[in-house]
């Protein structure tokens, strides 16, 4: 007798197909409907390592008797859906980092103050060499919290580098950079735009997860006190927003504090989730910022997920330019997203 189908639940079904990057991993098509498959072929056996995202066509080849799809045993998807699970969430890491991109990026926004505690609760270290160093200068302690050693700076911007000599600064910055690299590879961040919608954000997103994107922000002046600035940065599209507050003392250069992270940029974001509501029209993803990265470029950002913001993007994998977002309905009750 066969069993009784059992509903896999939205959030256990969204985190699969992001976690394969909405693509078969049998044939890697990019432009293939993909669906859900029961490995064991038991459509009540909803745990995670027996599902798997395959298309039509494979999902075909996987029931099928025909001698010429037998390779496709439940012994060898499970070994293809590890794989292909490994590939995608070391390339997604990977195409988040400034080396990756073009040559210019760079992260010119690191969070001093919140950087080590996240690194510490990921279990992410600073170069030992780096940070030593910088330790027995007396400029950070061990935990590579800065210690400052020139007063503040009372000038129109004044930033955290400032209260050191230039080439000691120039080594803080470096070990901070590496940091944030490290962190991405160690933490996996979600990549928001291949999740670009209110369900499936609601299903996949939770306070205290790591996440990334790539696009334009609009970056509000406030008041300037003691040479600092906290500026509120905000990204909406589709009736989904970002929302989080970035202050110029973590900035790095002129560049970044007067033109990258001023006005309307594009820009890489490492944002640290710690808050999800409605408010209007808009689901509010409210953040703070790990970091944020001047010089990357869409078309320079391979990523394997399909983007679905509405700029140029691309795929490892598929070599596709554009995937232009999704519509909702308009009449969406966004009470009942919560």
């Amino acid at each position: 007798m066969a069993s009784k189908r059992i509903s896999i639940t939205a959030e256990l079904s969204i985190r699969l197909l992001y976690e394969s990057a909405f693509t078969c991993c049998v044939c890697r098509n990019p432009k293939a409907h993909v669906e859900i498959h029961h490995i064991d072929h038991n459509p009540s056996n909803n745990i995670e390592t027996n599902l798997v995202v395959i298309c039509k066509n494979c999902h075909s080849k996987a029931h099928s008797t025909n001698s010429m799809a037998q390779n496709l045993t439940p012994k060898r998807l499970k070994a293809i859906k590890n794989f292909w699970l490994s590939e995608v969430k070391h390339n997604t890491s990977k195409a988040m980092l400034p080396s990756s991109n073009m040559e210019q990026a760079m992260w010119t926004f690191i969070n001093h103050q919140r950087l080590p505690d996240v690194m510490r609760a990921k279990g992410v270290k600073f170069n030992s060499n780096r940070l030593n160093y910088l330790v027995n200068k007396g400029m950070l302690d061990e935990d590579g919290l800065l210690i400052f050693d020139l007063p503040r700076n009372e000038s129109k911007f004044s930033t955290v580098y400032d209260r050191f000599e230039w080439d000691v600064a120039m080594k803080i910055h470096d070990l901070y950079r590496d940091a944030v690299d490290q962190l991405i590879i160690k933490s996996n961040p979600i990549e928001l735009g291949a999740i670009w919608g209110r369900r499936n954000i609601k299903n996949l997103i939770k306070v205290g997860d790591i996440c990334f994107c790539l696009r334009g922000f609009n970056f509000s002046r406030g008041e300037i006190s003691r040479g600092e600035e906290d500026r509120l940065v905000i990204a909406r599209s589709k009736g989904i927003e970002i929302r989080f507050m970035a202050n110029t003392r973590h900035m790095w250069g002129n560049s970044a504090i007067l033109s990258n992270f001023s006005g309307s940029s594009f820009s890489a974001v490492l944002l640290l989730v710690k808050n999800i509501f409605v408010e209007g029209k808009y689901l509010i993803i409210e953040g703070t910022p790990l970091a944020m990265g001047a010089g990357f470029l869409g078309t320079s950002y391979k990523t394997p997920h399909k983007l679905k913001y509405g700029w140029s993007g691309g795929s490892i994998f598929s070599g596709a330019a554009d995937y232009g977002d999704i519509e909702e309905p308009d009449d969406i009750d966004f009470d009942d997203l919560f």
